[in-house]
């Protein structure tokens, strides 16, 4: 346990840094920019690595008994949280709603997740992604991020559902080996 929530701590500790505008250019003066995007992603790399081993080294300590349906609406929150994931790197009407394609997908990754594992270990994983997500955009919102506003072709978010649905199936298939878990 102490692996993982130490993983943890180190890995969103990293990535609180750029909420704190004035910490970031502090470190980038000292450092310079590249030296500063290194070790910034040896860290990140090393707190997600110990989040893999803590995960691993768990036993399963059950909090609450997920509800029935919540397996099959986390189907319908991934898709959604791929488009969103999708959206950060390929342009979609959903940037003209939010600056923050990722982070929405991340939430709805996790929310999903909640739903269908009631364990300790879910819950500080999945928990702490979520929280992190709404801090970081409730953040950028206060540094000034604003959707991107541009119209789209709607052919665009086609193809970026194409590409979440593909993934998604891929995702399923693959999660007993990846995770260890069958989904369903």
């Amino acid at each position: 346990m102490e692996v993982l929530i130490a993983g943890l701590i180190v890995f969103f500790g990293t990535h609180l840094i750029p909420s704190f505008p004035g910490l970031r250019s502090t470190l980038v003066h000292k450092l310079g920019e590249k030296p500063y995007r290194a070790i910034y992603s040896v860290i990140s790399l090393t707190g997600f690595g110990m989040i893999i081993l803590g995960m691993g080294k768990i036993d399963f300590i059950a909090i609450y008994e997920p509800p029935d349906w919540g397996r099959h609406v986390t189907g319908l929150f991934m898709l959604l949280a791929l488009y969103c994931l999708i959206s950060s790197s390929l342009e979609s009407s959903f940037r003209r709603i939010s600056a923050h394609p990722m982070l929405w997908g991340f939430s709805l990754w996790a929310l999903g997740h909640l739903l269908a594992n009631g364990d300790l270990t879910s819950i500080l994983l999945f928990g702490a992604f979520l929280i992190f997500a709404f801090f970081d955009m409730a953040s950028a919102n206060q540094r000034g991020a604003k959707p991107s506003g541009g119209r789209v072709h709607w052919l665009k978010d086609i193809k970026v559902l194409a590409i979440a649905v593909a993934v998604l199936i891929v995702m399923v298939m693959l999660h007993p080996y990846i995770v260890g878990m069958p989904i369903y």
